[in-house]
């Protein structure tokens, strides 16, 4: 228990090295009952920040009672992060309240000494490093037994290296990975040479990097190492999408791309990352995400910056704290990251309101003190690189940076993404320079003529906005496009004059002789006609939203045939279709499929050709998403080798969600969904059983059951993978078993819906 009032003497904090990463032993033995672990995220004093559904508009989480929603939900949890300077605890939203009389106790872990020191630890423990013996395995490990045998001479130079490591398991891994190719003394002596030289005795963070440096400068290629150095631009401990990544070097020309392959220019990309990987300067989260290391992170951003930790050349800011208390000189920043930054700036020393929700209150107050200033400003005329991902937009902030766009003359990479943005920026035609320009999930509503001047664009993503005016003569003139996205747009568009937009605009694409890429949405069979007569048709995501009545919708073979290379993303969405076709022969194989939505009430049958197994059409499709309200299964997707979640919503005929059948492609017995990790299941108000025994589910993760009242019994003959079960209380308690072990084995797995919301 923990209270509001109380003062820094009732409260213990205990400080922790995370110089050496991971967890140990150490901390295992430590009285949980006794501490917090405290999360760096909660300096923001921002409770949308915890991983915790507050509800941010109620009174107790306004200015003043916020330590109130904090102390009912610190009561039982813990956290662990790492420091960067000192913190008050109280203005980060910690109240020091009951203290020693509940035996409580804050824990900090940080990189370095001294802020133990500036936060007046009660106790500092330093996490020690491996043991030589361990730390010798865990390098040989990851050098491979092959490397060291290969010459007499390695084993003992091995060891040579484990010991200028000291201990260090993060350095151990990515050093030893940077090492697994190399089979000559004299590579080996090299390495030991720039470790000795790091010109630092004690295992500080700088050290650190010189050693995690070799990893860096073992990557072949100068644009692999720039790929490299940008995923530091993502805030630590971000997930960063795989597509998204790819996104961002292709814009800056980091790729080697063949000019004259038409296939899917984001395969090289896919490629780096795998290099990545391989060399532990990344790491995967799930299958669509990567992350870096935090200790990586920091490493990557001081090379950026010249091997100096106070350069400002590249600048990443998370939220808005940083923005207000980091001193930069933006007259030196060449790149700029601000994610999840709430656009609004405080003026005349004002501090600013923490709860996103009480912005609106003061400025409806007609405060004066309360004006938006420019997100970047004017002196920042260096920049070659400015990405902006907002959470919580606000428009007078965000339009001080676009209204002087053309005062960053060097700027060729410009991505405002979700920044609530109604026009694109002005002065766009003389950024003469700008190769990557990302406008997605704003209000848009027309594309300005004066961006034909701007030739030397690369890369143009416009989704998910409501554009209805696209001048003509704009697109011809940007020869050197490669990516075009204009998937989801044109919601706000009327009818009038549609045919003919659309008429105009495919035929326009023609001109794009270098366009590798194309992301559309198409509202009517006509408009999927003229596509299908371009020669050249490099369909990445495709959106077909017909308007018009049809019953029977077909994916012509001759359209795959000519995206099959490309097409990564198909979303269906035709209401009134009863029968959906998938071409006619094994040509109609899309082998790059990896996101398929179908939205269709009427749908009652999808037609494969009658060769033809769904599974070999679709071998890659890693998500699947119904919202069919006559579909009565969906068995076909039981051998897809590939599917890793599979959603159904609204599906409200369903009693039997799969049904066994028979031998698929070869004709051999294959395993069911043998890659399938999260299920989905919601709306389905017909649905008594998901399948019988036949059928398994051995790499599932993850099951959400929600509004299934009728559902008597889950298709599960042990735990398997399984790690979280999804249901309402209500439903779990009406399942029906046949083995009360496996209940009570389950149970743990279970995680109320009505609680999680």
């Amino acid at each position: 228990m923990i209270s509001k009032e109380g003062t820094r003497r009732d409260l213990g904090v205990l400080g922790h090295s995370l110089l050496i990463a991971g967890p140990t032993s150490r901390s295992a033995k430590m009285p949980q009952k006794s501490l917090w672990w405290y999360k760096s995220c909660v300096r923001m004093v921002d409770l949308k920040m915890l991983p915790f559904n507050f509800d941010l508009r109620s009174r107790s989480c306004l200015l003043g009672q916020r330590w109130w929603c904090l102390k009912k939900k610190l009561t039982s949890k813990k956290y662990s992060d790492d420091l960067w300077g000192q913190i008050d605890l109280e203005k980060v939203g910690i109240p020091l309240g009951l203290g020693n009389r509940l035996k409580k106790k804050i824990v900090i872990t940080t990189r370095s000494k001294k802020i133990c020191g500036l936060m007046g630890v009660n106790k500092s423990l330093k996490v020690e490093g491996l043991d030589h013996e361990n730390a010798l395995r865990l390098f040989n490990e990851n050098v491979g037994g092959e490397t060291i045998e290969s010459h007499p001479l390695i084993p003992s130079l091995a060891e040579k290296v484990v010991k200028e490591l000291g201990g260090l398991p993060l350095a151990l891994i990515t050093v030893g990975k940077s090492m697994s190719d190399k089979i000559y003394p004299s590579e080996w002596n090299h390495a030991i040479d720039r470790l000795e030289k790091s010109g630092l005795n004690e295992l500080d963070e700088e050290k650190i990097f010189h050693q995690l440096k070799l990893s860096y400068d073992s990557l072949n290629t100068k644009k692999l190492k720039d790929c490299f150095l940008v995923c530091s631009l993502w805030p630590e401990d971000y997930s960063i999408e795989k597509t998204n990544l790819i996104e961002c070097w292709l814009g800056l020309g980091f790729l080697d791309l063949d000019i004259s392959d038409a296939r899917n220019i984001y395969n090289p990309g896919y490629d780096v990352i795998r290099k990545l990987l391989s060399a532990c300067l990344l790491e995967e989260v799930g299958s669509e995400y990567v992350k870096m290391h935090d200790v990586i992170r920091d490493m990557a951003l001081w090379i950026a910056r010249g091997e100096d930790k106070e350069n400002d050349k590249w600048v990443v800011l998370d939220g808005l704290d940083q923005m207000r208390h980091k001193n930069i000189r933006w007259s030196d920043v060449e790149r700029a990251s601000l994610i999840s930054y709430e656009l609004m700036v405080p003026m005349n020393g004002k501090e600013l309101p923490l709860n996103p929700y009480e912005y609106d209150e003061l400025i409806s107050d007609g405060s004066d003190e309360w004006e938006g200033v420019p997100l970047i400003p004017c002196d920042a005329t260096r920049l070659q690189f400015v990405r902006v991902r907002s959470g919580y937009p606000f428009t007078a902030t965000i339009d001080a940076l676009v209204q002087n766009v053309s005062i960053f003359p060097d700027l060729a990479f410009l991505e405002l993404r979700n920044c609530d943005l109604y026009s694109f920026p002005q002065g766009i035609s003389q950024l003469v320079k700008l190769e990557h320009l990302k406008l997605e999930n704003n209000h848009i509503k027309s594309v300005p003529d004066e961006l034909k001047h701007v030739r030397n664009l690369r890369f143009l993503s416009l989704g998910y906005n409501s554009i209805s005016l696209f001048p003509k003569g704009v697109l011809p003139e940007l020869k050197e496009l490669m990516v075009l996205d204009l998937y989801n747009i044109n919601r706000g568009s009327s009818e009038d004059g549609e045919e003919q937009y659309w008429t105009w605009l495919i035929n326009e694409l023609r001109c794009l002789s270098k366009l590798r890429c194309l992301s559309i949405n198409l509202q009517q069979p006509a408009h999927f006609r003229n596509l299908l007569e371009l020669s050249n048709l490099p369909v990445r995501t495709l959106f077909l939203h017909y308007k018009n009545e049809t019953n029977i919708l077909e994916i012509p073979s001759s359209f795959v045939g000519k995206v099959q290379d490309n097409l990564y993303k198909l979303e269906l969405k035709v209401r009134s279709v009863r029968k959906l076709l998938f071409g006619s022969n094994y040509q109609s194989r899309l082998g790059n499929l990896e996101f398929l939505s179908i939205l269709m009430d009427e749908l009652e049958m999808i037609e494969w050709p009658w060769n033809v197994a769904p599974e070999d059409l679709l071998p890659m499709l890693h998500y699947l998403f119904f919202e069919c309200w006559r579909i009565l299964d969906v068995s076909w997707t039981l051998y897809l080798p590939s599917l890793r979640t599979l959603k159904l919503f609204r599906c409200v005929h369903i009693v039997q969600l799969f049904e066994p059948v028979g031998g698929c492609g070869s004709g051999a017995i294959k395993p069911t969904f043998p890659s399938l990790i999260r299920l989905e299941l919601e709306l389905l108000p017909e649905m008594e059983i998901i399948c019988d025994e036949s059928i398994t589910f051995p790499s599932l993760e993850e099951i959400t059951i929600h509004k299934c009242p009728k559902l008597k019994k889950l298709p599960f003959q042990s735990r398997g993978k399984l790690k979280t079960i999804k249901i309402e209380s209500e439903c779990w308690e009406q399942l029906e078993w046949e083995d009360n072990d496996l209940k009570q084995d389950l149970q743990g797995l279970v995680r109320d819906l009505w609680r999680r919301r």
